[in-house]
């Protein structure tokens, strides 16, 4: 079996930065669905899941954070309490520096990430609001700017989880 890599980004005293790949083999991928899956799992529950000890697996953990596979851990609340309005909105950019156009985008507090993506769209962007009202003015707000060519709302009625 040939490992997978993981990217792994190393900064050097001048300033610059280099991409370097790092093996992610079949133990790693065990350690990060189990992650997934639960990630206030013990290292010694970790260790023995995966057949190695709780100091194996810590080893292995800090590495998949120190590479950046690992990018934190969260819980997954459901916005129900809130009563939040969430919004799946597609969008068509026209912008010469599309980074630049996502910055801008994440620095709104309702969108909750943004992806790039292939086909009619350019962008997918989850948005979240206290209410209707104020998902439409975040909306009215991206499709005022100049780089936006269009954008469609899907707006959630039901979340289904597995």
């Amino acid at each position: 079996m040939v490992p997978r890599t993981t990217q792994q980004t190393c900064e050097h005293a001048d300033g610059s930065s280099a991409q370097r790949r790092t093996p992610v083999d079949s133990i790693d991928h065990r350690l990060l669905e189990l992650l997934k899956n639960d990630a206030r799992l013990s290292m010694a529950d970790l260790g023995r899941l995966v057949g190695l000890s709780r100091t194996a697996a810590l080893a292995r953990v800090r590495r998949l954070e120190r590479t950046g596979t690992i990018r934190g851990y969260h819980a997954d609340v459901s916005a129900a309490p809130y009563e939040e309005h969430v919004a799946r909105v597609g969008i068509v950019v026209n912008a010469a520096d599309t980074a630049a156009y996502v910055r801008r985008l994440m620095s709104i507090e309702e969108v909750t990430e943004a992806e790039t993506v292939a086909g009619e769209l350019d962008l997918l962007v989850r948005m979240t609001a206290a209410n209707a009202a104020r998902l439409d003015a975040v909306l009215d707000r991206v499709n005022a700017w100049h780089e936006t060519m269009r954008t469609t709302t899907f707006v959630v009625l039901r979340k289904y989880t597995r």
